[in-house]
């Protein structure tokens, strides 16, 4: 008998390689893999995973929250399929 631990996803922003948008990306861990996923256009990329990884997304958090001074549009990336194209 497996038993299998149901993960949550772990949202987080970034800018999209494929559609260049700054958007909330979802994150499905699986293992020692996961799948990080753009909310905006789909677009997936298979990232290695280990417990480390949920301090990257919140130092990237913390990036982005003192990036809003200067650029108030990313307050508004807060719900999966958000998105904002920064020049």
């Amino acid at each position: 008998m497996n038993i299998e631990k149901l993960v949550d996803p772990i949202f987080h922003r970034q800018k999209c390689t494929a559609c260049g948008f700054y958007t909330v990306y979802q994150a499905i861990p699986a293992g020692d893999r996961a799948t990080d996923s753009c909310t905006h256009c789909g677009h997936q990329v298979e990232i290695a995973w280990h417990p480390e990884i949920r301090g990257v997304f919140k130092n990237t958090e913390r990036l982005l929250r003192d990036m809003e001074e200067i650029l108030p549009e990313l307050k508004g990336l807060k719900n999966p399929g958000d998105h904002i194209l920064l020049d």
